[in-house]
């Protein structure tokens, strides 16, 4: 099996954090233990300005594309919603996800998360 690049490991623990984990356990060797602090330190810094979402939001989906693709996980809470999309492809086009009976458009932000409103325009 390939291992994931630090990148795509980050973004692994963005979308286990947008699916209600909330904590991580490390596993690895000692010698890996500066390394992989280094890939988690900046997501669980960076996840703090969504704290009121981590804390009280409740997971949109846990399913995983059968074949690479985009991948949205998010929380929600209230009328809105905080998504993360990554594309394991070249796909540009918005991702259509139904999220209290409206559908949304998560459009590509590549490493980035995206507060989306379901209030009615």
């Amino acid at each position: 099996m390939k291992q994931f690049s630090g990148e795509k490991y980050q973004e692994l623990l963005w979308h286990m954090l947008l699916r209600g984990v909330d904590g991580f356990f490390l596993w690895c060797l000692p010698q890996e233990t500066i390394q992989e602090l280094s890939l988690l330190h900046p997501v669980y810094a960076e996840s703090f300005q969504y704290r009121e979402f981590l804390n009280d939001g409740a997971p949109l989906t846990f399913e995983v594309p059968s074949r690479p693709g985009p991948v949205v996980s998010g929380l929600r809470l209230g009328n809105r919603v905080l998504v993360r999309r990554t594309d394991f492809d070249e796909n540009l086009k918005p991702v259509e996800i139904e999220v209290g009976g409206r559908t949304l458009k998560v459009q590509r932000e590549d490493g980035k998360c995206q507060i989306l409103n379901l209030e009615q325009d």
